[in-house]
């Protein structure tokens, strides 16, 4: 037995296939070797994805940003453009509500029941008003108020009047005398019983030379419907009709001038207010919106009634529309 164990190590030596073993092991080394990863081989492609993926995420992240600043931006605008338009709508109402007050008026404020005045400059060729020099010189409209507006006081027109249409119209009959004469009458001139009243027409003399510098005629005429008959056997007035009720009306001065005949020439701008502050025109009844008791009647004078007055040594001689 021994002797055969013997015989087959002389048979198989290992180290007879040393060195085909040693090239066997570095073979099969070298061909793992090879399916190692070499990073050096992939350097430049890994720089560049990395870069395009940072160039990509550096984008996106700023295209968010602005995007971002965008939606801010529109935001602000929107606020700003809103609190703009809030500023302009009160000052537009500001404007209008300063408008309507009559701020932007000269004569802003100036009303008077029977005669008013506006504060407006004009030149005139009064000599009182001239100066050293011979030189007219400039008169505000107050002023010529001051001095001439008393002319009117005697002027008393009623709304309610029969002649309400030829008076605007400039037509100073002898019935519209007479009715302005009446309006002069004192109370205890004037009897009255129910709804009949007379006068002695001595007393529609006396106030009618207050106001006219002619004669007298006289005739019948109509007091706010009432027909006053003249009676000349009695030298009376007498009515047996109860008259409308009495409406006078308010007056604002617009101009004031002075002729070569030195005429006194004041022009009025006319309307109705009644009891509850309401301004009417004369001629059509026509309530005027958006009047005001602080307003002035000039800044309704194309709504209103215009009429002009020429006085002359106090009386008045003519009117004209």
């Amino acid at each position: 037995m021994a002797k055969k164990i013997k015989d087959t190590e002389e048979s198989f030596n290992i180290k007879d296939y040393r060195s085909e073993i040693d090239k066997y092991v570095k073979e099969k080394v070298a061909e793992e070797a090879k399916k190692v990863v070499n990073l050096k081989d992939y350097k430049d492609q890994i720089d560049k994805y990395t870069k395009e993926r940072v160039e990509i995420e550096s984008a996106s992240q700023s295209v968010k940003l602005l995007k971002k600043q965008l939606h801010n931006k529109k935001i602000s605008s929107g606020i700003k453009s809103f609190i703009i338009l809030c500023l302009l709508a009160c000052m537009g109402y500001g404007i209008y509500y300063l408008y309507q007050d009559g701020y932007f008026d000269e004569n802003k404020g100036v009303k008077c029941p029977v005669n008013n005045c506006d504060v407006s400059k004009i030149i005139m060729d009064d000599p009182s008003s001239k100066t050293d020099k011979g030189k007219s010189k400039e008169v505000s409209l107050d002023e010529l108020k001051v001095k001439y507006s008393y002319l009117l006081d005697s002027v008393i027109f009623d709304a309610n009047s029969n002649y309400t249409r030829d008076y605007y119209q400039g037509n100073l009959t002898n019935e519209i005398k007479l009715y302005l004469s009446y309006k002069l009458l004192g109370s205890d001139e004037i009897i009255t019983s129910d709804d009949s009243s007379y006068f002695d027409s001595m007393s529609l003399e006396s106030s009618y030379k207050k106001l006219f510098s002619d004669k007298i005629n006289l005739t019948s005429f109509k007091y706010n419907n009432a027909s006053y008959i003249y009676i000349p056997g009695k030298e009376i007035y007498m009515t047996n009709n109860k008259p409308n009720e009495v409406k006078n009306i308010t007056r604002e001065i617009t101009d004031i001038t002075l002729d070569d005949e030195n005429n006194i020439i004041i022009t009025c701008v006319e309307g109705y207010i009644n009891e509850s502050g309401k301004l009417y025109n004369i001629l059509t009844n026509k309530e005027i919106p958006g009047y005001k008791q602080s307003y002035s009647l000039s800044k309704y004078k194309d709504k209103l009634n215009t009429i002009t007055y020429v006085f002359n040594d106090n009386y008045l001689i003519n009117l004209y529309k």
